[in-house]
C-alpha cells in the first residue's frame, strides 16, 4: 500500500505546487522544507481540500483523483485524516463533544482507540469536559490528535504538530506517533521545517523548496545529498545519524558540524565518550571562511566545522585518519 502523486499540480493564486512522489504505506514521512515551499498545501491536496489541476492521486490502488478521467473523492470519503497547525476543533463542543463526534463518524469495521481510552495515552483526561476555548496551544494540538485518531483513518496527515509542545510533551508526542503508526499499520506524514524533528520521526522524507520535491527516499541517503543542505540554514548543516546514544534503535538524530569537534590522533584521558574514528572524505571552504571537514565513520558521514587555522594544526588531508568526538548534548 502506498500513496502516489504522478504529474500532480495544485495551484493557488500566483503559487504552483508540482508534485511527482510515493509515500510508503509503513513509519512515518516528513515533509521537510522552509517556509514557503508549499508542504501544507501538499498535505491539504492529499486530504482533498485543495483540487488538483493536473496529474493524479491514488491510494493504496484506489483512485481518489484523476484529473484526465473527471475522477475526484470528496474528501470525507477518503479516510484520510488531517490535523492542522492551529487544531480547528468544533469551538461550540466540550473535548469529549469533539472526540464523540468524530467516533460517531468512523466505519464499524475499522478499529481505533475511544474517547477514554485516547485522553490517557495522551494524558488529557482531566479535559474531556473543558471548553475547547478554554484550552492551551498544547492541549489544543494533542486533542486535535486525538480527534483525527478517534475517527479510525487509514492515513494521517500532520502539519507541524509539534509547535505548541514543551519539550517532554514534544518527545512523548513523538513517541506516542511511533507506536500507533507500528502498532494500528496507519502510515503518517508529518509537515515540519525544523531539522531535528525531521531527523528524529523520518523513516522517509520528502524535501521540498518553491512548490517543487527535491528529493525524497530514506533518511540515511537524502539527508547526505547537497539539494537537500541547500535546504538548510548554514549553522543547522550536518549528519542524520541512526541509533545514537540514548536512542531507541531505528531512531535518527541531527548531529549538527559545531557539535563535532576533531583529532588527528586517537584521543585519550579525556571525559567524551562518542568518540568515532573515520577518514576525512571531503575538505571544503565556506563562504565566511570556516573549515567543513566530512569524515566517514562506522556512523556514516559526519561533518565538523573548524577554524583554518586548526585545520594547518591538525595537518587533516583527504584520505587521512581523524576522530570525530561528538558533544554529548548533540545526541
Amino acid at each position: 500500500m502506498s500513496l502516489d502523486l504522478r504529474g500532480a499540480v495544485v495551484r493557488r493564486g500566483a503559487f504552483r505546487l508540482s508534485a511527482e512522489l510515493s509515500i510508503p504505506s509503513d513509519g512515518i514521512t516528513v515533509v521537510f522544507g522552509p517556509s514557503g515551499a508549499g508542504k501544507s498545501m501538499l498535505l491539504s491536496a492529499i486530504a482533498g481540500l485543495h483540487r488538483l489541476a493536473a496529474g493524479n492521486l491514488t491510494f493504496d490502488g484506489r483512485v481518489l483523483e484523476n484529473v484526465d478521467a473527471r475522477v475526484r473523492v470528496p474528501a470525507h470519503e477518503r479516510a484520510i485524516g488531517l490535523v492542522f497547525q492551529d487544531a480547528r476543533l468544533f469551538p461550540h463542543l466540550s473535548v469529549r463533544g469533539n472526540l464523540h463526534y468524530a467516533e460517531s463518524r468512523r466505519p464499524a469495521a475499522r478499529n481505533a482507540p475511544i474517547t477514554v481510552e485516547i485522553s490517557r495515552l495522551l494524558e488529557f483526561e482531566d479535559l474531556l469536559d473543558r471548553p475547547v476555548k478554554n484550552l492551551s496551544g498544547g492541549e489544543r494540538s494533542r486533542v486535535a490528535l486525538a480527534r483525527a485518531i478517534v475517527s479510525a483513518p487509514e492515513m494521517l496527515l500532520l502539519d507541524e504538530p509539534f509547535a505548541a509542545l514543551d519539550g517532554r510533551r514534544r518527545r512523548d508526542f513523538a513517541r506516542f506517533l511511533k507506536e500507533y503508526g507500528r502498532d494500528q499499520g496507519v502510515p503518517i506524514v508529518v509537515v515540519t521545517h525544523l531539522i531535528d524533528e525531521a531527523a528524529e520521526l523520518a523513516n522517509h522524507i520528502v524535501a521540498m523548496r518553491a512548490g517543487r520535491v527535491v528529493c525524497s527516499g530514506q533518511p540515511a541517503e537524502i539527508m547526505t545529498r547537497p539539494e537537500f543542505a541547500a535546504l538548510l540554514d548554514p549553522r543547522d548543516r550536518g549528519a542524520w545519524v541512526q541509533g545514537a546514544s540514548g536512542h531507541a534503535p531505528g531512531d535518527g538524530v541531527w548531529v549538527r558540524a559545531d557539535s563535532v569537534l576533531l583529532a588527528s590522533a586517537e584521543p585519550r584521558g579525556i571525559s567524551a565518550r562518542n568518540i568515532w574514528p573515520g577518514r576525512v572524505a571531503g575538505i571544503m571552504r565556506e563562504p565566511d571562511g570556516a573549515i567543513l571537514i566530512s569524515l566517514d565513520t562506522a556512523k556514516g558521514y559526519i561533518l565538523s566545522r573548524i577554524t583554518p587555522e586548526a585545520l594547518a594544526d591538525l595537518k587533516l588531508e583527504e584520505g587521512g585518519e581523524a576522530w570525530a568526538i561528538v558533544k554529548a548534548h548533540a545526541l
